[in-house]
């Protein structure tokens, strides 16, 4: 949610004073934001998959609630808060994403091992990106089912990144995610934080060693042979680190292996105490991350846009008080668990769907309605 903030911020005081090449700076670091959240979606449910999973089948009940709220009313919610509501409504958010994810997700993670879900990743990642390369289904639902579902580049080229969040190549992401959690919640079931932490670590210096070999390799097909590159042109922009929308492959490795390191280094900090006050405070942005969301929007989007505030070697200030403000209304809505309120009302009817359960099971069985040749073999099996 912090670099959230970063890229919001940067849109609406650097591209308006004239600074740009800082907000592209800014902008890029603020990338890492998205692969990673859906990452650490994913990791949680792993995790919690391995460390709490007597109460797991909950857990998912619970998810399949809020993926529905953040797909209806939380798409709704972001669209009136959006400038021009028929364009936002249109538009594919992050929590659009997240939303579809966690309602299969957790359920693959019971349904399927860790490298089963891996290569069901894998070719979901490579048929969608077969799909954004080679489906053209032109106008009508088609259309529309490669744009939210599959992705698409933009109308204006690879260069137009006025898309959305599609569902397939995120559901990936998200899958990778659960079988990384596993993982660590192996370690700490086996009361080893530290091993965890290193593996984190591990799994996002490779991530980011792969991608920087891929754009060495693509530098050096440039270079070496010009003629195969200019005919071939969708490969650089495939594998450019910025490819976002939708997420390339180069750009998932680079910024969620950085991410990765950024949850290692995170988690390491808590183990050992390190700043505990700082961290209390970025956590109430993280544990209200939907109501931040909506409530950054306000403060980025409309009241620092309509400020306009001239540049000033001291925008850090200007940034930290933001994240400040946003830390400061986060807090009360923690601490009301403000968070219940994000449901569509599915926990009723699971819990009514239990109690029909538990009435047949409990229900007696006439034994008079039983033939005398029925009753003795079922006293006998009881």
């Amino acid at each position: 949610m912090l670099f959230v903030c970063l890229a919001h911020f940067t849109n609406s005081y650097f591209f308006l004073n004239g600074h740009e090449q800082i907000g592209n700076h800014l902008i890029a670091i603020g990338m890492l934001a998205s692969p990673t959240f859906v990452t650490v979606s994913g990791l949680l449910a792993g995790f919690l998959a391995v460390t709490r999973s007597r109460t797991f089948p909950d857990f998912r009940r619970k998810l399949i609630d809020r993926g529905l709220f953040l797909l209806l009313a939380g798409h709704l919610i972001l669209a009136v808060s959006g400038a021009g509501f028929v364009h936002s409504y249109r538009i594919e958010y992050i929590t659009d994403a997240i939303g579809f994810a966690i309602l299969l997700g957790p359920w693959l993670v019971t349904a399927l091992a860790g490298k089963y879900r891996l290569l069901l990743a894998a070719a979901i990642f490579a048929l969608d990106w077969w799909a954004i390369l080679f489906w053209q289904p032109g106008a009508g639902f088609a259309a529309l089912v490669k744009q939210y579902l599959v992705g698409a580049v933009g109308g204006a080229g690879w260069e137009d990144t006025a898309g959305g969040f599609a569902l397939l190549p995120w559901f990936a992401v998200y899958i990778v995610g659960t079988v990384i959690g596993e993982r660590v919640g192996s370690y700490y079931a086996a009361k080893k934080p530290g091993a965890a932490h290193e593996f984190l670590a591990k799994v996002g210096t490779v991530s980011v060693l792969c991608a920087i070999a891929a754009r060495i390799a693509t530098a050096f097909l440039t270079q070496s042979a010009p003629l195969f590159a200019g005919a071939h042109p969708n490969i650089e922009h495939l594998l450019s680190p910025y490819q976002k929308f939708p997420p390339g492959p180069t750009y998932l490795s680079f910024f969620g292996g950085a991410g990765m390191l950024m949850v290692a280094a995170v988690l390491e900090a808590g183990h050992r105490g390190i700043a505990p006050w700082l961290m209390k405070q970025l956590r109430q942005l993280g544990q209200a991350s939907f109501f931040v969301y909506v409530v950054q929007f306000y403060v980025y989007g409309v009241t620092l846009h309509a400020l306009r505030l001239p540049y000033t070697p001291l925008w850090p200030l200007i940034f930290l008080f933001t994240v400040a403000l946003l830390v400061l209304v986060a807090t009360p809505w923690n601490w009301k668990e403000g968070n219940r309120f994000l449901t569509i009302g599915m926990g009723a009817v699971f819990a009514r769907s239990d109690r029909r359960k538990r009435h047949r099971h409990e229900r007696p069985i006439a034994i008079d309605a039983l033939s005398p040749e029925e009753t003795p073999r079922l006293v006998a099996r009881g």
